[in-house]
């Protein structure tokens, strides 16, 4: 009997504004060990190779509390309103279950920002739990804003899911 294998799948996708705060909520299926997509998502300094969106990604060596620190800037656009936002995050890792992503909003275009996966092995397949916090710099429309950055995640997490179940040797 062939096993089948089932490709990456994002289950729930959820993306709300509340004042000048974005929230968004996804679960994610990737068809890859739990210890290899952990990897996949710590590795800053490949963010760029799977997203044209992402540049100037990877890690910066130590903050002063000893977390390290990455940055990776993200572009977009959103009808033609289009931003590059620059952030840099300290990063709390909790290997092979947890990454935990926080801005300085110092050094980023972010008022806030909080990016949270959580994984789960679940036989052969990782289950990622995402939640993202982030209060920009500058105005998104209310509407189409949400829409899109709904439409660009759920295109570049497929993406980046694919990206993570090739890399499994």
């Amino acid at each position: 009997m062939l096993k089948t294998v089932c490709a990456a799948d994002i289950t729930a996708l959820d993306v709300t504004k509340q004042g000048s705060r974005v929230f968004v909520h996804a679960e994610l299926i990737i068809n890859a060990p739990l210890q290899h997509t952990y990897d996949a998502l710590i590795d800053f300094n490949s963010f760029s190779e799977w997203s044209p969106r992402f540049s100037n990604s990877g890690y910066l060596g130590e903050s002063a509390d000893g977390r390290p620190q990455a940055q990776n800037d993200i572009a977009g656009c959103v009808l033609f309103f289009c931003k590059k936002v620059e952030r840099v995050v300290l990063l709390t890792l909790d290997e092979p279950h947890y990454i935990g992503a926080e801005a300085d909003p110092e050094r980023s275009d972010v008022q806030f920002g909080l990016e949270q996966w959580w994984l789960e092995a679940d036989g052969d397949t990782t289950r990622v739990t995402y939640r993202h916090e982030i209060e920009f710099e500058f105005w998104i429309p209310p509407v189409i804003g949400v829409w899109a950055m709904r439409h660009a995640l759920h295109r570049d997490g497929m993406k980046a899911a694919k990206k993570v179940e090739s890399m499994v040797p």
